[in-house]
């Protein structure tokens, strides 16, 4: 981001130096060029989005052109990728499994009974043939995360010009949300998800994943707004919705997910102020 808006010649260069110090890490191997091409091209279209709008940049600005470019790079990726790709799954699969490995001999060592040690075998294979099917959705997640903090840093730190300036100024994330046209690939999704068809399913899975994070992002954003309106303070708030993500996570998300699409059409924020 620095490379392409800053007007400093020194953070120029310092940008370009970043760049071609991933890029030359990435290039050694199929898939690391397949999403270093993934990223650049995600990078370029932010990046055309940015300049030619008008409004305030937020993280639903650039849910679109980030995710929808991702996923057509990883799709044309998991395509054409070949052996490359198959040894990259592997590796995720292998990484998992060896994690899950080294956890329960520890819990053995601890004296944990032979029928839950098995339980948990059989979760940690199943999670790593989770990982391999759904790591296209968190890449996705990944690049759409990353370039909206990379505009954030611009927008902190970069000297740039007066109108994308504007533009950078932070906005509030409890007015975070994404495009109404997102809740139709995310029902499709979910419907897909009873597929017989293996590719059709695994599709249908990373687009569950990517998009329920994005609308649980957006019940997330509602529930911060709705404390605030009870004149909860931010350190209440976060310790609020920290507490209960790590205690439940699982019925959090569900219920985020929940009021992010309600709010598709309910529009929660837009009717208590106009009541």
């Amino acid at each position: 981001m620095f490379a392409l808006f800053d007007r400093r010649l020194g953070a120029r260069v310092a940008g370009v130096v970043v760049v071609a110090m991933v890029a030359a890490l990435m290039v050694g191997s199929g898939i690391g060029a397949a999403l270093l091409a993934v990223g650049a091209a995600v990078t370029v279209v932010c990046a055309t989005v940015v300049t030619r709008g008008d409004r305030q940049l937020g993280m639903d600005s650039l849910v679109v052109p980030a995710l929808g470019t991702a996923a057509a790079g990883l799709a044309a990726a998991l395509s054409l990728g070949g052996s490359a790709l198959v040894r990259w799954e592997a590796t995720i699969g292998a990484g998992v499994t060896e994690g899950g490995r080294r956890a329960i001999e520890q819990y053995r060592a601890f004296g944990m009974s032979a029928e839950t040690l098995e339980g948990l075998e059989s979760l940690t294979a199943d999670v790593a043939a989770a990982m391999i099917a759904v790591w296209p959705a968190l890449a996705a997640l990944a690049l759409w995360l990353g370039t909206w903090l990379g505009h954030r840093l611009l927008g902190r730190w970069g000297r740039v010009g007066s109108a994308l300036g504007r533009r950078l100024v932070p906005r509030p994330f409890e007015r975070f949300r994404p495009p109404e046209a997102l809740v139709w690939p995310l029902i499709a999704g979910l419907v897909g998800l009873w597929a017989d068809v293996g590719w059709l399913q695994r599709a249908a899975a990373n687009a569950a994943l990517a998009l329920g994070f994005v609308y649980a992002t957006a019940g997330l954003a509602i529930t911060w707004w709705w404390l605030g309106e009870r004149r909860t303070g931010t350190l209440w708030r976060a310790a609020l919705v920290g507490l209960v993500t790590l205690f439940l996570t699982p019925f959090v998300a569900a219920v985020w997910v929940t009021i992010g699409l309600a709010d598709v059409w309910l529009e929660f924020r837009e009717r208590e102020q106009t009541s």
